[in-house]
C-alpha cells in the first residue's frame, strides 16, 4: 500500500480520536460535578425544618440533609488521567505530522517515478497501435516512412545534462507528434495525432508517447511487438505505400494499400461482414445511403461535398472521432486526387458496380 495513503489516513484517524476524547472528557466531567440548586421560598424552609416542625421549633443546622457528591479526590484524579491520554494522543499526532514531512520528498519521488512509469507503459500501447508502423517495432524506422525515434537524440538521461537542447528536442517531439509533418506529394506525410491538430489523441496520451519516446528502455522497445501482438494486429509492419492513382479503380487500392490507416482496418467493405471496428460503419453502400451521425448529416444537407470533407478530415467535422484526417492540408497522408478517387470509389460501390 503507498506510505503516502498510510501516513494521511492515520493521522486523520487520530486526529478524530483526539476530537472524540476530548468531548468524553467534557461530557463526563459535566455528569459528574454536582449541580448546587439554589432553593427558594418552601423549599429553602423544608430544608431546614422537619414536617410538622414550626418557626418557633426550628430544626438545628447540622441536622439538616446534605447533598451527595462525589469523591473530590477521585474526580481529580480521573481527569489527571484523561489529561495524561489525551496529552499523548496530542503528541502523537505532532511526531506523526512530523514523520509525514521527514519522509514527504522520498514519497513524492516515488509516486513521481510510479506515474512515470505507468506513462511509459500506456504509451508504448499507443506506439504499438498508431506508430509501429511507419517507426518500425523498435523504433528504428521504415526508409521511406518513418524516421528512427529509438536514438541516443531523444534519450532524456543523454539530456538532462543540457537543460535547453532537452526543452528543444521535447518541444520538437511533442509538437510533431500533435502536428504530424507534411512531405510532398508522393511521399508519406505523418498526420496530427493531437486532436487539438483534427488527430484522435488527447493531450495526456500524447504525453503518455513522447514519455515512451524519450524514456523507455531497450527492454521496453523490444516488447512493443507483443504488446501489438496481445492486440491481435500483425507483428509485421503494414508500412504504407505512397500510391499515387485516381479514379474508382484508384480508390479501391488507396482503401487496401494504404496500410497503416487503410480504410479496411476499421472499415468493412462486404454487406455481408461486420466492420472490424464496432463504431465504424459497413461502407458498402455508403456512398448512396450517407451518413448515420448527426454532425455528418448536417454537413450532407448544406454542401454537396460532404463525403469529400468527411475524408479529408473526419475530426473537424466531428471532434474526438478516432478517425484521423487523411487530407494532407489537414496533417494527412492524401493528396486532394487521392481523397477523390476514394470518394469515387465509395460512390461507384453503392451502387453495385465495383471496380475489379
Amino acid at each position: 500500500m503507498d506510505i503516502d495513503v498510510v501516513l494521511g489516513a492515520t493521522s486523520l484517524v487520530l486526529l478524530l480520536a483526539l476530537v472524540g476524547f476530548f468531548g468524553y472528557v467534557l461530557r463526563e466531567q459535566a455528569a459528574n460535578e454536582p449541580k448546587e440548586e439554589q432553593l427558594r421560598g418552601v423549599a429553602l424552609l423544608r430544608q431546614h425544618y422537619p414536617a410538622g416542625a414550626t418557626l418557633e421549633q426550628p430544626t438545628p443546622y447540622w441536622v439538616a440533609p446534605i447533598p451527595a457528591s462525589p469523591d473530590p479526590l477521585e474526580i481529580a484524579g480521573n481527569l489527571d488521567k484523561k489529561i495524561a491520554v489525551g496529552a499523548a494522543m496530542l503528541f502523537a499526532l505532532f511526531a506523526l505530522t512530523g514523520a509525514y514531512f521527514l519522509a514527504m520528498p522520498t514519497v513524492r519521488a516515488q509516486g513521481a517515478e510510479n506515474q512515470l512509469e505507468q506513462r511509459i507503459r500506456r504509451g508504448q500501447t499507443s506506439y504499438a497501435n498508431v506508430c509501429y508502423d511507419c517507426h518500425g517495432p523498435t523504433g528504428a524506422g521504415i526508409a521511406g516512412a518513418g524516421l528512427p525515434l529509438n536514438t541516443a537524440a531523444n534519450k532524456y538521461e543523454l539530456l538532462a545534462a543540457d537543460p535547453t537542447q532537452l526543452k528543444d528536442r521535447t518541444f520538437l517531439l511533442q509538437r510533431t507528434i500533435e502536428r504530424g509533418r507534411v512531405k510532398p506529394a508522393g511521399q508519406l506525410s505523418m498526420p496530427a495525432w493531437a486532436r487539438s491538430e483534427g488527430g484522435p489523441l488527447n493531450d495526456e496520451q500524447i504525453q503518455q508517447l513522447l514519455s515512451f519516446v524519450m524514456w523507455a528502455t531497450d527492454a521496453e522497445w523490444a516488447d512493443v511487438a507483443v504488446v501489438r501482438q496481445e492486440a491481435g494486429l500483425p507483428i509485421e509492419p503494414q508500412t504504407p505505400k505512397a500510391v499515387v492513382v485516381s479514379g474508382a479503380e484508384g480508390g479501391k487500392t488507396l482503401t487496401q494499400a494504404n496500410a497503416q490507416q487503410a480504410c479496411t482496418t476499421c472499415h468493412s467493405f462486404d454487406a455481408s461482414k461486420a466492420s472490424l471496428l464496432p463504431l465504424a460503419p459497413n461502407l458498402s453502400d455508403y456512398g448512396v445511403k450517407g451518413p448515420i451521425n448527426a454532425e455528418l448529416l448536417k454537413l450532407r444537407a448544406s454542401d454537396p461535398q460532404w463525403l469529400t470533407r468527411w475524408v479529408e478530415g473526419a475530426p473537424l467535422v466531428k471532434p474526438g472521432i478516432a478517425m484521423p484526417s487523411f487530407a494532407q492540408k489537414n496533417g494527412g497522408q492524401l493528396t486532394d486526387d487521392n481523397i477523390k478517387a476514394i470518394v469515387d470509389y465509395l460512390t461507384v460501390l453503392g451502387t453495385g458496380k465495383e471496380p475489379k
